[in-house]
């Protein structure tokens, strides 16, 4: 599966089967940011909590899922381009997802270097909202290889939680609240980890 280039690869090892030793077991090798994962601040901010130390009910609540899939594939989403999503669509608290379709060329190995991403002044605009968490639908918040991972320290140093390689799926809550859940792997002091997401449309009647 595609993953951040220079990250570790995902693999997977029969260890053991029904045929040879009566139980089917698998042996599994993978960075702590591969699929679906989510960012703790330990994994840019010196002495940020770890995974395990994030409260599970900080990461389910109401969600906003805004299409920003106009975005020229590769290019920053500013603060400019997020105000009309956002604003009166989201309040403190809430986990603001950012859909730039670029999940929808998930395994063409062109977008994995050149993906949508948030630049330096969006990450500015959701400190100000007061988000909890931060989603968005390919490999990063940040541009491929930035010399200074500002978004993240923006967003992490703030306490604000990022979800990355949300699905295609996002889409069809386009510009809709649903009750999200993000359930990562507990590891101790993790960075970060694969996390299984699962969003629940909210009646608006």
């Amino acid at each position: 599966m595609p993953v951040y280039p220079g990250d570790p690869s995902p693999s997977f090892k029969k260890y053991s089967t029904l045929q040879k030793n009566g139980v089917n077991l698998t042996k599994i090798t993978m960075g702590s940011h591969t699929g679906t994962h989510l960012d703790a601040p330990r994994h840019f901010i010196r002495n940020g909590i770890g995974i395990d130390k994030i409260p599970p009910d900080k990461l389910i609540g109401e969600a906003y899922v805004a299409d920003l899939s106009e975005k020229p594939i590769g290019s920053g989403i500013t603060s400019h381009d997020l105000r009309p999503k956002f604003e009166g669509k989201i309040a403190s608290d809430d986990i603001a997802i950012v859909y730039t379709g670029c999940s929808n060329h998930w395994g063409e190995e062109s977008i994995n270097r050149r993906y949508t991403h948030l630049a330096e002044d969006a990450a500015d605009y959701l400190v100000s909202k007061k988000v909890r968490a931060v989603g968005i639908d390919f490999l990063s918040v940040e541009k491929f290889n930035a010399p200074k991972p500002v978004v993240h320290k923006t967003l992490l140093g703030k306490g604000i939680f990022i979800i990355e390689s949300l699905s295609s799926e996002v889409r069809q809550f386009l510009d809709k609240r649903v009750l999200m859940i993000c359930m990562p792997i507990k590891l101790q002091d993790g960075d970060g980890a694969p996390s299984r997401v699962v969003a629940i449309p909210i009646r608006n009647d």
